[in-house]
């Protein structure tokens, strides 16, 4: 399936869709957008009704996994039934599921304001060594719109306001201002945030201090899942 949005279904199965979100689509419906407004879920849900389905906490999200930011394209994993959105969701509590992105950034940038200072190796002169990039979150600015990392020895007041959860964030140079970065476990703007805590914000990223461009240089090329005793794993063009 493909239609005149541009979503794709990448993987399908009796259980579980792998779907290629394109860029400016929401994933899910967002509080702050009208209600017909369109979404992936709901192009989805157009040929497969059974997404819609309230399988879990938040009955807006049907069956979807995991999101990407609006701007993000990518691969979205969809389940279609009740086992599957629990097998998966196990899955995803116990880091099983991996993500993968492709990004550019094209120029090195000090990070906004509210960064704490960077404690990693820059992965642009790794030498083609993957860099793990690690932190806790906390909301920042207007209308909560952003995130800041957190570290475990910043101020009591600003490890209060995170989860308590800490999140890595895996990435290797790819070539000149290319990035490939993998995740295991996701938060709101992660990848965006750990990329540009690193000096190199992601082109097209106006609210982390990214290269001015007409799109989110980031893609979701990758995902790797276990299922009925099987590894599934999908890839498509970066």
């Amino acid at each position: 399936m493909q239609n005149e949005s541009g979503v794709r279904i990448a993987y399908e199965d009796s259980n579980i869709l792998v779907v290629d979100k394109p860029a400016g689509l929401a994933t899910v419906p967002l509080k702050e957008d009208p209600p017909e407004k369109p979404t992936l879920l709901g192009v989805v849900a157009a040929a497969y009704p059974e997404t819609l389905v309230s399988y879990g906490r938040n009955s807006w999200e049907g069956g979807v996994l995991h999101r990407l930011d609006t701007p993000t394209s990518g691969l979205v994993i969809i389940a279609r039934n009740q086992y599957a959105f629990d097998t998966l969701t196990i899955a995803a509590r116990a880091e099983l599921i991996t993500k993968e992105y492709f990004l550019s950034s094209t120029h090195k940038a000090t990070p906004p304001e509210g960064f704490p200072p960077y404690t990693y190796e820059d992965p642009a002169v790794a030498g083609g060594k993957e860099v793990v990039i690690g932190s806790l979150f906390r909301p920042w600015g207007e209308r909560r719109r952003e995130v800041r990392p957190v570290l475990s020895d910043s101020p009591r007041h600003l490890l209060a306001k995170t989860s308590g959860v800490w999140y890595m964030t895996r990435v290797v140079a790819q070539g000149s201002g290319l990035f490939r970065a993998r995740i295991t476990s996701g938060f709101r703007h992660q990848v965006r945030a750990h990329l540009a805590w690193s000096g190199h914000p992601i082109d097209g990223d106006d609210l982390y201090g990214g290269k001015e461009a007409d799109t989110l240089a980031l893609r979701s090329t990758a995902v790797e899942f276990p299922f009925n005793g099987s590894v599934i794993e999908v890839r498509v063009k970066e």
